[in-house]
């Protein structure tokens, strides 16, 4: 691999803090020059782009959409233009869904960081009178970063530990109160997140309150791509450094979020609700070749 895709392959990699739709114009960019590589060359690169953050669907989709150039040629620039596209339109969709009309006080609960869900919120806050509680998001902290951005925007907005999120949803009784996060993947039967979400929703199911994923449709495959997907152990001493001996310290950074947890996925074509998914996804994926799907998985 030339050195200087190499060294954009490892800045992605080593890239802790950015979410999905940060890193993929970046992934975009390195796989541009794959056309003009040797085919095992081209795969080498794809493998790697997907490899560098294998929980978030994007990448591999635009990986794949590189290896279908050669028997769709303008496939990768597609995807990019509908990537270029997604982000006015997914907040457009979250304001009709989130914003009926006569709407009033909205209390959103969210975890971590998402770009997607800073860009609604920042365009909520200017038609109604917005709360915001974020969990912090360990062992990275990237709701730090989440709880900076908003309140650099004006929006009041509470920072608690992971473990007290579920407490701010039912403390709101002056409007609605609601679940906002984003996605790195989003399958039929599942979503994947930053970890921290499935109980989150979990104890939103259990209170009634309505949980909503914002995630364009570059991050939705079916199962057959889903299979390229995968959670990785971080260093352990993120969480604890020097654990005593028989302590096994487990640092995943993402997890799965089952699907009928879920109030609704809104993306940059309006919202579907749990059962429109297993469709949805097997159009994002509708023209990924099922060899394309096997050299990444080095089938």
């Amino acid at each position: 691999m030339d050195p200087s895709v190499a060294a954009a392959v490892d800045r992605l990699r080593e890239d802790a803090t950015s979410g999905a739709s940060e890193l993929l114009p970046h992934a975009i960019e390195i796989l541009r020059g794959t056309g003009d590589l040797l085919p095992d060359a081209a795969l080498d690169v794809a493998r790697a782009v997907g490899q560098a953050q294998p929980s978030m669907a994007s990448l591999w989709n635009a990986a794949l959409a590189a290896l279908g150039e050669r028997r769709r040629p303008g496939r990768l620039a597609r995807f990019d233009e509908r990537r270029r596209r997604a982000p006015d339109a997914l907040v457009r969709c979250a304001l009709d869904q989130l914003l009926l009309p006569g709407a009033g006080p909205l209390h959103v609960v969210t975890i971590s960081f998402s770009g997607s869900i800073v860009a609604c919120l920042r365009a909520a806050a200017r038609r109604v009178r917005l709360r915001v509680s974020c969990a912090e998001g360990r062992p990275g902290l990237e709701g730090r970063r989440m709880a900076r951005a908003l309140a650099e925007s004006g929006i009041a907005v509470d920072l608690r530990g992971d473990a007290a999120l579920g407490e701010a949803l039912g403390q709101d009784a002056k409007g609605e109160t609601i679940v906002l996060v984003g996605a790195d993947a989003v399958t039929p039967g599942w979503m994947l997140n930053k970890t921290g979400t499935s109980m989150l929703a979990a104890a939103a199911a259990r209170l009634g309150v309505p949980v909503y994923v914002v995630a364009a449709r570059d991050k939705f495959m079916d199962p057959r791509a889903a299979r390229l997907l995968r959670i990785v152990e971080h260093d352990p001493r993120e969480v604890w450094d020097e654990a005593p001996a028989g302590v096994v310290v487990r640092n995943g950074w993402f997890e799965r979020v089952p699907g009928d947890l879920l109030t609704g996925v809104i993306t940059e074509a309006g919202t579907l609700s749990p059962d429109m998914l297993e469709e949805a996804c097997r159009a994002a994926s509708a023209d990924v070749a099922d060899e394309d799907i096997a050299s990444l998985l080095g089938e």
